[in-house]
This record gives C-alpha cells, sequence and structure tokens, in this order.
C-alpha cells in the first residue's frame, strides 16, 4: 500500500491479490452494465493513490506505470506541484466556463506559457478540450484559409484521432473507420517523399489541396520515426505549393522526445501543430496569419475544459523547465534504450528496438505475442501498453528513475524468457 504520496522510500510494484482483485472485479462489473463499449481487455480501476511511476489500483495492489496513461501524465501521479495546483481550486466553483466566449487567468497564463515553449514563428495558441478536436480545428483552418481547396493528404498508418474529419485522416486500423463517412483524402507513405512529389504532378492539383497532416512519430500507428530528410522535404513541398503542414503532436510533445516538439529534432517549422495529452487540456497552434479572422468561425464551448486542467497544464510546463525535465528525459531515455537493445540482443522475439526521449518501442513476432506480453506485464504489476500490430511502446513518466527502469527492465526480461522458451499460459 502507498502510505505517504510524498516518500519514494516506501512505494515498491507490489500485487496483493490474483487479478483482478476482488473490488477491481466488481467495478468492472459495474461498468460494464452501463458503458457504451466495454473493452475486458483492460482489469485496471485507478485507486487514487500513487507517487511518480507508481500508482495503486482499488484492491492496495501497487503497479509501476510505463504507460503514463497513454501519455498524458508527465510528472505521474500525485506530484507535489500538481497536489497543490488541486488544493487551490478545492473550494472555487464553476470550474468550467465558456472558455471562447468568457476568458479566465488561467486561459491567458497558459496560452502565455506556451508561447514560451513554442518556435517563434508559431505563436498563436488556440485551447480546446482533446486531441481530436484540436485536429479538427487544424483541417478547418485549413480549409478556410484556401477556398479552392477540397481535400488533404494524410499518412498510411497515421492516428489523428476518432471524430469524423480526424477520423478521415487516420489510417491505423480498419475497426476504427468501418462504415463511417470521411472527407476526401490522399494517403502518402511515411518516408517516401516520391509519392508526395507523384500525387501532386499527376493526380492531384495542388490548388485543390488543403493541407498536409503527418505525426513526427507515429503513435497508436506504431511508434514509427519519421526520417528528418523526408520532414524537411515535405515542409520544402508544401510552402512551394501554398499547402498548410499540420504536424500532429499530441502523444509526441511537451517534452516527450527531450525536445519540447518532436519537430524540433529535424530542424523545421510547420503551419499548424495539434497538442494535448501531457498538456492536460488541448491546442491548435499555428502561425498568427492562417487563423480566420471571422468571429464564430472556430469555437469551443469549453475554450480548454476545466479552469483547473489549464491550471495544471501550466503548472506541467513550469515543472517542466524549473526541474530541468527535458535534460532528464534524455538521459534516462538514452539508458532505457540501451537496456531495450539488450533484450533485443539476447532474445530474438524482440527486434527494431527504437526510441527518442522517453518515447520508445520495440516489436515482437506478431499482435498475439505481443498482448500476451502485455498481460504477463500486468500480472507483475508493470502497466504498458501495444500499439501498432505487434509493437509495444514504452512511455514512463518523466520522473522515472535509472534504479525504476531496471526494475521494468527486469520484469521485461523475465516474461521475454518465458515467451521465448513458449512457457507463458
Amino acid at each position: 500500500m502507498i502510505k505517504d504520496v510524498r516518500n519514494n522510500k516506501n512505494i515498491m510494484i507490489n500485487i496483493k491479490t490474483k487479478l483482478p482483485g476482488p473490488n477491481v472485479a466488481t467495478a468492472l462489473k459495474r461498468i460494464e452494465k452501463y458503458i457504451g463499449l466495454f473493452d475486458p481487455s483492460h482489469q485496471f480501476v485507478y485507486g487514487g493513490k500513487g507517487k511518480g511511476v507508481y500508482c495503486e489500483d482499488l484492491d492496495e495492489n501497487v503497479f509501476m506505470d510505463w504507460a503514463s496513461q497513454i501519455a498524458c501524465q508527465p510528472l505521474g501521479y500525485n506530484h507535489p506541484r500538481m497536489l497543490e495546483v488541486s488544493k487551490k481550486y478545492s473550494n472555487k466553483n464553476p470550474l468550467k466556463l465558456a472558455g471562447h466566449d468568457y476568458y479566465s487567468t488561467e486561459h491567458m497564463e497558459l496560452i502565455e506559457e506556451m508561447a514560451s515553449i513554442l518556435p517563434q514563428e508559431l505563436q498563436s495558441v488556440f485551447l480546446i478540450n482533446s486531441g481530436a478536436e484540436a485536429v479538427e480545428n487544424a483541417i478547418k483552418i485549413a480549409y478556410r484559409r484556401k477556398p479552392s481547396a477540397k481535400i488533404g493528404i494524410s499518412v498510411q498508418g497515421a492516428f489523428h484521432g476518432r471524430t469524423l474529419g480526424a477520423l478521415s485522416c487516420t489510417n491505423s486500423k480498419i475497426v476504427q473507420k468501418k462504415n463511417y463517412p470521411e472527407i476526401p483524402m490522399r494517403r502518402i507513405t511515411l518516408n517516401n517523399v516520391e509519392e508526395l512529389n507523384r500525387l501532386l504532378k499527376y493526380d492531384v492539383d495542388p490548388e485543390n489541396v488543403a493541407y498536409v497532416i503527418a505525426e513526427a512519430i507515429q503513435g497508436e500507428g506504431g511508434y514509427r520515426f519519421a526520417d528528418k530528410q523526408w520532414l524537411q522535404d515535405l515542409r520544402r513541398i508544401t510552402q512551394a505549393h501554398n499547402i498548410l503542414l499540420i504536424l500532429d503532436e499530441v502523444q509526441s510533445g511537451m517534452g516527450r522526445t527531450g525536445k519540447w516538439w518532436a519537430f524540433q529534432h529535424s530542424g523545421i517549422v510547420p503551419d499548424i501543430i495539434t497538442s494535448a495529452k501531457a498538456l492536460q487540456v488541448a491546442a491548435t497552434i499555428g502561425k498568427k496569419e492562417v487563423f480566420p479572422t471571422e468571429s464564430g468561425s472556430i469555437s469551443s464551448t469549453w475554450g480548454g475544459g476545466d479552469l483547473i486542467h489549464m491550471a495544471m497544464g501550466l503548472e506541467i510546463i513550469k515543472t517542466i523547465k524549473e526541474e530541468n525535465l527535458l535534460d532528464q528525459v534524455k538521459v534516462r531515455g538514452e539508458y532505457l534504450l540501451k537496456k531495450i537493445k539488450e533484450l533485443e540482443y539476447k532474445y530474438s522475439i524482440v527486434t527494431n528496438a527504437r526510441g527518442l526521449g522517453l518515447l520508445l518501442a520495440f516489436d515482437l513476432p506478431n499482435g498475439e505475442i505481443r498482448n500476451k506480453l502485455v498481460d504477463l506485464n500486468f500480472e507483475k504489476g508493470l502497466l504498458t501498453l501495444g500499439c501498432g500490430p505487434h509493437s509495444l511502446r514504452i512511455i514512463p513518466p518523466y520522473v522515472i528513475s535509472e534504479q525504476e527502469i531496471d526494475i521494468g527492465i527486469d520484469i521485461l526480461e523475465q516474461n521475454l524468457k518465458l515467451l521465448s522458451e513458449g512457457k507463458s499460459k
């Protein structure tokens, strides 16, 4: 049990019950009864306690989280500075305002702080509620800017969200798109610039293209890394044809790769980026001149979610700066990648170990083996997630220590050994 969230010495992985435990099992049954779509593969219900990379379920089982709530918790659980923000808002109501009709100091302070971590060319920040909504607004901005354009171009394997516009750009799993209508879209292949050249020369008049949207690192699509040269070529080609370049930084941004934004590793500046997850709210960010000027042309009821979420996003940026976490992400990421590559050397089922900062992955022979590994990790108290058809992603909080990396790697190795020997259940 995590007795003192401020004392790391009291925290370690501790699985006390069969998983799921009785309280979690009861909660899952209650959830299943009324939830619109139930996913039985997720057997964890957060109990509210935790510290750093550790969290506790309803049965007081303590896990190490190498998924960070899908990259949403860069500072881990119950960081002291986040608790101070929570305390500040404990006696305030309402916490939701109609954010683009009635602004707040939280809104003002967050967009000012975001401007400090953005390139000088990208100083306009539009706050909304989710990554998909950030993409939707990016798409709308692109179409409004170029009335002649009717289509967009996205990348095979991409994931940009579940709303219909964002889903039209998504191309990672058929189940995400089956039977849903789409806005007009063309596809290109990651790291193949000739496809874009051919498309614009023979298939689509550039005047009919509103935007090219891509990820510097594909997330849901399998942690596939864009080549620096490819991103530089995208920037050059889109500028030459007056096409907006949108880069989706919903999962890879906010320091996850050791820089504030993943695109910064390639030395380019896009026209628009999208942010969410680690920011706690979402944002469409762009050059001032690309945003529409007509009032109401883009909007959002909450304009950044709760006041407390905007305050937390602000505090996360300040904490990353003041605790030099970008440097720590680089150092810990290099150490973690080194350890994963050692596993790749020892176990033939591990291939294509890759990473940048604390955004890492490796491949397994197929999805079934990958899912078995996720389950085995869970049984030993390590929370991990799959991505793509057969990859395991590793995205721990930025505050992870070298010792905690060693503990997680030891669990991974135990389970890889079982899978290699065919001894897993």
